[in-house]
């Protein structure tokens, strides 16, 4: 028992019992005192065990409230005589009821908009897959540079539709909370490279030098492909925002809280006002490259979380930097 309240109230009760057995013993004698005593402490019994049982009870509620937060199914309290207490428990039942309900309902809506999803980007991968074999066909069969230019815009903007659609298949499924995260001890490098294998024509294309800072030794517990993923996403970002010639430089850290990739450009510093809804999807920055959509940062962030950790952006002297940390 550590409530001050009740300490409070038992040196009252106990000084008011001593004061009432020295006022009987002066007017009574020994009797009056040892009357007023034992009046005294019969009273001070009745309140101490009134209140434990009161503080027992406001246990038991916070007890249920605390399963109820943490998802559980916590068991239906006891029932008690009418009062205070028992009129918070049926309106503390009637609440928790009413947010397991709502999120039933909540969990119900997600699946529901990932699996639907899930169909549709099933349903589209499969006419995607087919243009994209017929430019191939086509470029073999028409006569060199006849229609080149158009086969590689079809290229270009089918692959655009099918990475957009698969983005937006990761995100509902990291929304729904249906993504089995497999957190193993991976060295850093090799989380690094997984990530940039898939950008190194991005990088030669926008003419950008993608340099690493990486030691050997470093071992980081994350969910490999999702790690790349998120990782490449922020590579993506910093080679859009870099101009021609000049670096991405990516470092690895390990702390005692928490594994650190950390990205950074040469590009020009991210406006202040726009700092806040980085993340946001869908969103784009003045600055933002045409193709962008607003999907790639916001689902690094949605990776990083669901591992328990973070994607955060902050201007520095030498240019944007993107953190992204894995706590332990």
């Amino acid at each position: 028992m550590h409530s001050r309240e009740f300490y409070r109230m038992l040196a009252v009760m106990l000084a008011l019992t001593a004061a009432a057995a020295i006022g009987q013993s002066l007017v009574w004698g020994v009797p009056g005192m040892v009357a007023a005593l034992l009046l005294g402490g019969a009273l001070t019994a009745l309140a101490v065990v009134y209140t434990l049982r009161r503080y027992r009870r406001i246990g038991q509620l916070s007890e249920y409230l605390a399963q109820v937060y943490t998802g559980g199914q916590p068991p239906r309290l006891s029932g008690q005589t009418p009062g205070e207490l028992s009129a918070l428990q049926d309106d503390l039942y009637k609440i928790t009821s009413i947010l397991q309900q709502q999120a039933a309902a909540l969990e119900a809506d997600k699946r529901f908009l990932a699996d639907s999803l899930s169909d549709i980007a099933h349903q589209l991968r499969t006419p995607l897959s087919a243009i994209l074999l017929q430019c191939d066909f086509l470029r073999e069969e028409l006569p060199p540079g006849e229609a080149e230019e158009g086969l590689a815009q079809i290229e270009t903007q089918t692959g655009r539709i099918r990475w957009l659609v698969e983005a937006l298949l990761r995100l509902s499924r990291l929304d729904a909370g249906v993504v089995p995260f497999e957190k193993k001890e991976h060295p850093a490098r090799q989380v690094l490279q997984r990530a940039a294998g898939g950008l190194a024509e991005f990088y030669l294309k926008r003419g950008v030098e993608l340099q690493a800072d990486c030691p050997e030794g470093l071992f980081c517990v994350c969910d490999l492909e999702w790690t790349a993923e998120a990782l490449a996403n922020l590579l993506k970002n910093a080679a859009e925002h870099t101009p021609p010639g000049g670096r991405v430089r990516v470092e690895c850290s390990c702390q005692a809280l928490y594994f650190e990739f950390r990205v950074q450009n040469e590009g020009s510093a991210i406006p202040e006002e726009e700092l806040p809804r980085l993340f946001e999807r869908f969103w784009r920055g003045a600055s933002a490259s045409p193709g962008s959509v607003g999907i790639g940062l916001p689902l690094a962030r949605s990776i990083a979380r669901g591992q328990q950790g973070d994607v955060t952006a902050e201007n520095t002297p030498e240019g944007p930097l993107f953190r992204l940390r894995l706590f332990r």
